[in-house]
């Protein structure tokens, strides 16, 4: 972690480049029944080599479209998640936000609202777009509150929407410029 830099700073997170050598911490998340429900690919607990491989072909290339970080906890560094905007459209001025918090202690602190907050700070302030959206099932209530606090508005509802063995509703959310909270600075 030494010599890695850190991107942007709130008082509880602070956002990193990922790193390749954490992909076991990525890989030990997402194989984690308790962390992995509300992702996209439930229950998907790939080999560590598919993740490595993942990673080598996502996150490990700058192509422009996406941009990947690592969560720190500010008082010691300790990785706690990963998050990253993607699907970047500069033309139309748009990004998407994906985030997860891993470490579960780290859940219900506020990690996630200021994640996301300074998330949506960098994409208006530094990649200069003018919206940014996520989805997000219903059933994830800690989500859509975090998301909520940092200024995230439901915009809509997709119904019927197959996870796993449950049909649910995937919760459409987005923000603009002049509306990021959940930040204390």
């Amino acid at each position: 972690m030494s010599g890695v830099p850190i991107i942007i700073k709130g008082t509880k997170v602070a956002l990193t480049p990922r790193q390749r050598e954490n992909v076991p911490t990525y890989w030990k998340w997402i194989c984690d029944p308790e962390v992995n429900p509300g992702l996209t690919d439930i229950g998907a607990c790939v080999s560590i080599e598919n993740e490595y491989e993942w990673y080598d072909n996502n996150a490990g290339k700058a192509d422009g479209g996406s941009v990947y970080f690592d969560i720190h906890e500010v008082n010691g560094m300790r990785l706690v998640g990963d998050c990253l905007l993607f699907d970047i459209d500069h033309a139309a001025g748009t990004a998407e936000l994906g985030i997860i918090i891993g470490e579960k202690d780290c859940w219900n602190r506020g990690y996630a609202t200021e994640t996301v907050a300074l998330l949506a700070r960098y994409a208006f302030d530094v990649l200069g777009l003018s919206s940014v959206i996520l989805n997000v099932y219903d059933f994830n209530e800690r989500a859509v509150a975090a998301y909520r606090k940092a200024g995230f508005r439901e915009v809509g509802r997709r119904r019927g929407v197959r996870h796993g063995a449950r049909i649910v509703q995937e919760v459409i959310m987005d923000i603009v410029p002049g509306e990021v909270a959940g930040l204390t600075d």
